[in-house]
């Protein structure tokens, strides 16, 4: 393929002046996902997201013997997992599980306790990531687990076989180190059985634990689960909004505290922008100067890269701490955004040893770039940030934003 064919011309806006709705949540929605099918009993889950990792974990829940009836953004789960298992055709079942995170180790945790076997094949570099950290406490209660991480093996990625069996077993340890989605993974697939956990090595996104809480005390309260606004998804028209403009999100009437990434909207306020919550809206506007800040990039990892772009632009010298857990994502997110630093011409010191990073930002116009960035939706989306608010350019591997925010380009260009 002709490189040149595969770019998107991204253009510079003039202005920014948006009232929009914005995709739901694909944590919210993974999580509410998995608890509908252990439910099952017609479930519903309300407002579902439309990401690709979350029509994936609907496929295979459809090729394992889920019944699924879909009524626009609702879906309703007529039967459960693992008594579905009947209706399932054959005794080894193939899933193409895409690249999310949270659909390959919720869904792990969730097969392990079928009795059939399952084969995993995922996308693009998931089975390059971390996973044996979920892997480990599924083999201490019995679930016979084989990883395949040789990329040139054309052998599953994963092929497990249950059920988990708990007998004499009532905690189970979790390293935490690399993600807590094996945690969550856990909690949610053991979610209706009477085990507890330790969560080893927490050092980063403990607000994801809470929010797998909540959404299983929730969802456990009645027969159904409504999923909210996406506050990462939420972050680029925010950070747009507050360097060049007014954003109004219509969908958006409440600040989930229980996403680690609506913290954007308090460091908006505190960095001087304009926020108004109302039954309109989330309404974010530009505010006179903006100050420099300072970010613990632990406490909400997928916010980094908008906060480098936000960072760019604001006089004087912001800071980003704990960076380590950056390099688990879908890249490692550290190396692509001093990547695309550099690119642009953004002054920035490194400290591997503090493990930390200083941003000059300055009000200057950044050049026009050509970015064919790794294939990570959050860094594809932060490369048009700076296109969009600096003098454009072309920009490569746009599909991959389907991840999280399928209509992300037309919605904000």
């Amino acid at each position: 393929m002709n490189l040149e064919n595969s770019l998107y011309k991204v253009r510079p806006l003039k202005k920014f002046d948006k009232e929009i709705i914005l995709p739901t949540s694909k944590s919210h929605s993974n999580r509410a996902l998995i608890l509908g099918a252990i439910r099952g009993g017609n479930f519903k889950v309300h407002n579902l997201s439309t990401s690709t990792d979350v029509t994936h974990l609907l496929n295979a829940f459809k090729k394992i013997g889920l019944r699924i009836r879909q009524n626009g953004s609702t879906v309703i789960f007529e039967n459960s997992f693992p008594e579905c298992e009947k209706e399932s055709s054959g005794d080894v079942i193939e899933l193409m599980t895409g690249d999310g995170g949270t659909t390959n180790r919720f869904l792990i945790a969730l097969l392990a306790r079928g009795k059939k076997e399952y084969h995993l094949r995922p996308s693009e570099k998931m089975n390059e990531r971390p996973i044996e950290d979920l892997l480990a406490p599924l083999k201490k209660i019995s679930v016979n687990i084989v990883c395949n991480q040789d990329k040139n093996n054309p052998e599953a990625w994963i092929k497990m076989k249950g059920p988990a069996s708990l007998y004499n077993t009532t905690k189970l340890e979790v390293d935490c180190s690399k993600s807590t989605q094996f945690a969550s993974a856990l909690m949610l697939a053991f979610s209706n059985i009477p085990l507890k956990f330790e969560f080893l090595n927490l050092k980063s996104s403990e607000a994801y634990l809470k929010m797998t809480s909540q959404v299983i005390k929730k969802a456990t309260e009645g027969n159904s689960y409504t999923i909210p606004v996406d506050f990462s998804s939420l972050g680029y028209p925010a950070a747009l909004a507050a360097l060049m403009g007014r954003v109004l999100i219509k969908n958006c009437l409440e600040i989930d505290s229980l996403q680690a990434d609506s913290s954007f909207i308090e460091l908006l306020k505190e960095i001087g922008a304009h926020r108004v919550l109302s039954n309109d809206g989330l309404e974010i506007k530009k505010g006179s100067a903006l100050k420099a800040f300072s970010f613990d990039v632990s406490k909400a990892p997928d916010l980094f890269p908008t906060l480098v772009f936000l960072a760019a632009h604001i006089e004087g010298e912001s800071t980003f701490s704990k960076l380590e857990v950056l390099q688990f994502k879908e890249s490692d997110r550290l190396l692509e955004m001093v990547k695309m630093m550099k690119s642009f011409g953004v002054e920035f010191i490194h400290s591997p040893e503090n493990d930390s990073m200083t941003i000059k930002g300055s009000a200057k116009t950044y050049p026009e770039v050509t970015i064919q960035p790794v294939r990570d939706h959050r860094i594809v989306m932060a490369a048009a940030l700076f296109m969009w608010k600096n003098s454009g350019g072309m920009l490569g591997e746009v599909d991959c934003i389907e991840k999280s925010f399928p209509n992300f380009l037309s919605l904000l260009e």
